[in-house]
């Protein structure tokens, strides 16, 4: 399997067979993200069309020693989908819908899809493992386009606090996945 920073390179240079094969293993859960964030699948599809519109027109400025290659797209996924919401006039929703409607069973690459189903359920797997607190602070600033402060408001909590529960939410999640076995 190619290294996925080999593979943005590639696209970045205009290679249309590495950009299929990032797409081949994003796909999937980068559309799970937003659905979950923007409620919609259909709205979700054309959010994801547009992150990879933008991941084609931004790999040659990718820096792996800034970021992974899966975390700079889910950050490009999610800023689309706040940016696309933002222009309706509409928030994302915090709320995840069920996996069904999230990854429909009859869908064209059905093994895509169950790898990104794998993948969510590892991250729901790694969030449960930190605290209450943690978890919904975290959910909050990663699936909605809520400022620390206005997070802090949405909890009822001082800013303070929220900064560290997220701080302290991903040293944990960092932990986790350095430890992580299936």
């Amino acid at each position: 399997m190619i290294e996925e920073a080999c593979l943005v390179a590639r696209t970045g240079a205009g290679d249309r067979a590495a950009f299929r094969e990032l797409y081949g293993r994003y796909s999937a859960p980068l559309f799970s993200l937003a659905v979950r964030m923007v409620g919609d699948a259909g709205e979700a599809e054309e959010a994801v069309q547009d992150a990879f519109v933008k991941i084609w027109r931004s790999a040659s400025s990718f820096d792996p020693s800034k970021s992974r290659p899966f975390t700079w797209a889910v950050t490009l996924t999610r800023r689309t989908c706040i940016d696309r919401l933002r222009r309706r006039g509409r928030r994302p929703l915090p709320v995840p819908l069920p996996p069904e409607e999230v990854l429909p069973s009859d869908a064209p690459d059905a093994r895509a899809l169950t790898e990104g189903r794998e993948d969510c359920e590892q991250v729901a797997s790694l969030l449960a493992g930190v605290s209450p607190n943690q978890r919904g602070a975290l959910e909050l600033a990663l699936y909605t386009d809520m400022t620390q402060a206005e997070i802090a408001r949405h909890l009822g909590q001082p800013v303070g606090t929220v900064k560290s529960w997220i701080r302290r939410g991903l040293m944990n999640l960092r932990t986790a996945v350095s430890h992580y076995s299936p």
